[in-house]
């Protein structure tokens, strides 16, 4: 029989949280997504009921939905945005950010085991030059 209670797991697997964390909001932006679109038919079936011609505005809309929409590296598809990888100075900021916390706390020996916080470091900083990489060279999708 194992003693291997809640708080052993969690001390363990903490790690976890992060990729699950994006599962999630990448799932509450998909229902989001999923809730406007519908919004929209609703208010064009309402046009057709009531015999009336929907806005072109409205229709167009549903087609710009997803270009319109930005990624979640905050680069943006859209070229109407003014936006020219803002988003993405974000991430690489906050990444290498995280990646100097969790770096930090491996040398301190501030927690115990330093080698998960510095693999943790190592991930977040390739993260970061990810995005740096992205902003840098990605350009502007049409």
């Amino acid at each position: 029989m194992n003693d291997y209670g809640a708080a052993d797991f969690f001390s363990s697997y903490w790690w976890l949280l992060f990729p699950l964390a994006f599962f999630v909001a990448g799932g509450w932006n998909s229902v989001m997504r999923y809730q406007r679109t519908k919004a929209k038919i609703d208010l064009i079936k309402t046009y057709a009921a009531a015999g009336k011609e929907a806005p072109a505005d409205l229709i167009a809309s549903l087609d710009r939905d997803d270009e319109d929409e930005e990624d979640w590296s905050g680069m943006g598809t859209s070229s109407s945005s003014g936006s020219s990888g803002g988003g993405s100075a974000f991430l690489v900021v906050l990444f290498a950010g995280l990646a100097g916390v969790f770096a930090y706390a491996g040398y301190s020996e501030m927690l115990g085991r330093n080698e998960e916080f510095y693999f943790v470091a190592m991930i977040l900083g390739v993260l970061s030059v990810a995005f740096l990489g992205a902003s840098l060279f990605g350009g502007r999708r049409k």
